[in-house]
């Protein structure tokens, strides 16, 4: 009687759902982002490490820590993975408010490079609204108006490609 309650209780533990974003195997793919299906959806735990890497490099890139520790801080804001690009844009904000920030305009070439590769019409369109979000005026505002104005041309060349690929999940 107990190896087939075992048996039982050992299926149904082996034949439950998968984990949506990892899965069984731990290669699954994630499930998309809902502001852009071209990227994995993120965890909270995922979205706080790459702040916090991006308010280091921030402080490094400003001079307000140095040495191994800066250069950690370098190395692992170039490490960020593409999904990383919503806590770029957050942080991208916070830098153009310090004003006399340099690394604005490094994480605008940052942001700027990705959206030179997607063909993720909602990621771009995201970027777009969000760029410069509750900053007011800066030294910055050419800098993120010209990333604006190419999030929405390079949307606009997407629509227009003619049997391109493009990748909006608010179409049928």
């Amino acid at each position: 009687m107990i190896p087939v309650a075992l048996q039982i209780v050992l299926s149904l533990f082996l034949c439950a759902e998968p984990d949506p974003v990892r899965g069984t195997d731990g290669t699954t793919p994630r499930k998309p982002s809902p502001f852009a299906p071209s990227l994995p959806e993120t965890t909270k735990q995922e979205e706080d490490k790459f702040e916090k890497i991006i308010d280091r490099f921030i402080l490094a890139d400003t001079g307000k820590i140095k040495g191994d520790e800066a250069k950690q801080a370098m190395e692992d804001f170039r490490k960020l993975p593409p999904e990383s690009v919503f806590a770029l844009i957050r942080g991208l904000n916070r830098a153009a408010k310090i004003n006399d920030s340099c690394p604005t305009l490094v994480i605008a070439k940052r942001i700027g490079s990705q959206m030179r590769t997607t063909r993720d019409v909602q990621l771009l369109t995201f970027t777009r609204e969000n760029i410069g979000a509750g900053i007011g005026h800066s030294q910055y505002s050419d800098v993120i108006r010209d990333l604006r104005i190419y999030c929405a041309s390079r949307a606009g060349a997407l629509a227009n490609s003619p049997g391109g690929k493009i990748i909006d999940s608010s179409k049928p």
